[in-house]
């Protein structure tokens, strides 16, 4: 047990699109079906602040290589202040379509969950990947997801306003209050029992100076079986400023030719793909048994344009290898 949910608050913050951060003190927390909620929290903290990042459909459309800035809450002047620091912070994100169905996009179905896994090492996915489960135990997280948005917004319509606490994308719930998000994601990160894992990332206590962001993926998972499809990660840097990023690009593997000439080089060519960044490493006879990640690198790397390009380089005699790799 991660959290004593009586020694918790909780604070909504709302994101729709790229609206301003700023906020006029006379507006008043709003939601939308299918919106996510980014929720960070801490043990015995006086808030859980809560921050709607927009539209599920913003981040299951982003493209290879796309970062969005999520700016509906503000670190230096929200973030911080609230919690007093970066260290020791529990944070997720989490939506769904409400199990009684929406008029939103018909291609993802009621109890679609879209939820983070967190990394345990910032620099690789989370493995195994969260799994799709039936519509019935899906509903049961979705219930879990959708009551926090709803459970925000009659707080907020009983509170006054506030530039902080209470606007378009923020609300402040105080600790003990029973509209607080603690009452729906459970002391385990798990929606109460309801979901597979825990959906919650946590920063260490050193996070603001170890200087390794932390990270967490975003998986929706439709009703049914199988592993959920990876849309991306959510990153959260040491100054508390957040950013999603999108699938990474794939590239094809290189397919490789080789030619000399009479000054004593050696040329490698291969088709390239647009923006991939290409490496070239080699090795000895007595190194090929070990795996390609480990070999020498050549100083220079190779951006591709779609067109054919060329490594070059001097002959260094017979028995070295070469290997082309591409990110």
């Amino acid at each position: 047990m991660k959290f004593k949910l009586h020694e918790m608050a909780v604070i909504l913050l709302s994101l729709t699109g790229s609206s301003a951060l700023v906020q006029s003190a006379h507006a008043q927390f709003t939601d939308t079906s299918r919106d996510l909620i980014l929720t960070f929290r801490e043990p015995g903290g006086l808030s859980v602040l809560e921050v709607d990042v927009g539209q599920a459909s913003i981040y299951y459309s982003a493209t290879s290589g796309t970062s969005i800035p999520i700016t509906a809450y503000s670190a230096t002047s929200q973030l911080l202040p609230l919690f007093g620091g970066v260290d020791g912070l529990s944070w997720s994100v989490g939506g769904c379509v409400p199990n009684a169905g929406d008029s939103g996009d018909p291609s993802k179905p009621k109890s679609t969950l879209w939820v983070t896994e967190p990394r345990q090492d910032p620099n690789v996915q989370a493995s195994p990947a969260w799994s799709r489960a039936g519509s019935y135990t899906q509903g049961q997280a979705d219930s879990k997801i959708n009551s926090i948005l709803d459970n925000a917004a009659t707080w907020a319509a009983t509170a006054a306003p506030d530039s902080v606490t209470n606007t378009p994308t923020a609300v402040g719930i105080p600790s003990g209050n029973v509209y607080n998000a603690n009452g729906s994601l459970g002391g385990a990160g798990n929606y109460l029992g309801t979901f597979q894992g825990d959906v919650e990332n946590t920063t260490p206590f050193d996070f603001d100076s170890a200087g390794a962001p932390s990270r967490s993926d975003l998986y929706e998972l439709q009703p049914g079986s199988g592993p959920g499809t990876y849309l991306g990660y959510f990153e959260l840097a040491t100054n508390g400023f957040m950013t999603f990023h999108g699938p990474s690009p794939t590239f094809p593997a290189p397919t490789l030719s080789a030619s000399t000439d009479t000054a004593g080089n050696f040329y490698i060519s291969f088709p390239s793909t647009l923006n991939g960044t290409y490496s070239l490493s080699y090795t000895n006879a007595a190194g090929l048994s070990a795996p390609v990640s480990t070999w020498p690198t050549v100083s220079t790397n190779i951006i591709g344009d779609g067109t054919v390009k060329t490594f070059q380089q001097p002959i260094s005699g017979a028995g070295t290898f070469y290997s082309v790799s591409v990110h």
